[in-house]
């Protein structure tokens, strides 16, 4: 397991790259809260490795059927209540749900090897998104009087309050992304300083764009590569948080919604020490735990524009560079004065939110001019 933190620091570098590229608000973070998702609920679920577009995903089995009427009730837990109905008696049905948990996000492998028809019992989602990228076959929704058709090249989103039905067609064989409401409505509020007043709804076709393409399957390998984590360990909830912030900005800043002329709105606001002063609070009082950009807005109440523009003027560095450096300096204490026997560099900069052992040293290098280690030492010979 030691070479995680080195792929799981490559492959946030990737995602970054896509979503920078694409000129998304930066979502810097170091942690994910507690997950939403309880593990105690998944973990007696057999352990399964399953597939998307090249990446491997490690999750649980949590449901397992050939039974058109069984299945529902195994997923029940976890998607709501739907009627499935099997659309050709001769077709062989085999329903089957893949999980990996990541906090306020899941990534689902649903299957059902016959061609059926589904529709959620309360005629719309309850409490979350689902962003469907289907890997083989097609399916067809049908969603305010219109028909829309699910392919390897046509993904969608289904959005709560929005009533659909669905056709699938044998074979058929997708991931599904659940993100939590309340996900969104935290990103909208770090966005834009506000809450949202009104229910969020996307357009349910996903634009056909290389780039942004290229983006969620840097979303979807940052989720493979997270997966691989101790389900409960820190490292897994850093890259939950870095998972849950990047997919919340794609959605809202790249894809079609009825709010997004408030996203374009002027905001003429200006920098205030209150707003540096506040967000200096936080973060200082959460340098071992996750902290967000969207969190600071919602407690500071301005959008990222504003909090980004009041940290330029006062310390020239974006807030979350200057979240690092704090942690840097945090770090350099507890090295100089180390707190047991047998600690290691690499427990206090995972301690502190740096995953990957190597950036963790290079930035402490040219923040200090000397490598943790011989920071380490020295804090040994004084102990």
């Amino acid at each position: 397991m030691r070479h995680w933190p080195y792929c799981l620091s490559a492959i946030q570098r990737i995602a970054c790259k896509q979503i920078i590229e694409l000129g998304l608000p930066s979502c810097e973070s170091t942690a994910a809260e507690p997950s939403s998702f309880p593990v105690s609920s998944i973990t007696p679920f057999p352990p399964i490795e399953f597939d998307h577009g090249g990446t491997s995903l490690q999750g649980f089995r949590v449901a397992d059927s050939h039974d058109v009427d069984e299945s529902p009730l195994q997923t029940a837990p976890f998607f709501g209540e739907i009627r499935l109905q099997r659309m050709r008696r001769d077709d062989v049905f085999h329903g089957t749900l893949d999980c990996a948990p990541m906090g306020p996000v899941s990534f689902n492998r649903t299957r059902w090897g016959a061609r059926v028809s589904l529709q959620p019992v309360s005629e719309a989602l309850q409490g979350y998104y689902l962003i469907s990228l289907p890997t083989r076959g097609a399916a067809q929704v049908r969603q305010g009087g219109e028909l829309h058709q699910l392919a390897a090249q046509s993904p969608g989103v289904f959005s709560p309050v929005r009533a659909f039905s669905m056709e699938v067609h044998e074979g058929y064989d997708q991931l599904l992304i659940r993100v939590d409401s309340s996900l969104i409505a935290d990103a909208w509020q770090g966005l834009t300083g506000r809450p949202l007043t009104a229910p969020l709804v996307f357009d349910m076709p996903l634009p056909a764009r290389p780039q942004l393409t290229q983006a969620w399957h840097g979303i979807v390998a940052l989720a493979g590569m997270a997966s691989a984590l101790p389900l409960a360990g820190k490292a897994r909830q850093f890259a939950q948080g870095s998972l849950a912030d990047a997919l919340a900005s794609l959605l809202l800043t790249q894809h079609a919604h009825n709010q997004q002329s408030a996203l374009h709105a002027d905001a003429t606001c200006t920098a205030s020490l209150r707003v540096v002063r506040q967000a200096e609070e936080l973060m200082l009082r959460r340098l071992r735990a996750h902290v967000s950009v969207n969190e600071l807005c919602i407690e500071c109440g301005v959008s990222r524009r504003t909090l980004f523009a009041a940290f330029q003027s006062c310390h020239g560095v974006g807030p979350m560079t200057w979240l690092r450096e704090r942690r840097l300096e945090a770090a350099r204490g507890a090295l100089q004065k180390p707190s047991r026997g047998g600690i290691r560099v690499a427990d206090i900069a995972l301690e502190y939110g740096f995953t990957h052992v190597g950036d963790f040293a290079g930035a402490y290098r040219r923040q200090f001019g000397e490598a943790p280690s011989q920071t380490l030492r020295r804090g040994w010979a004084y102990a």
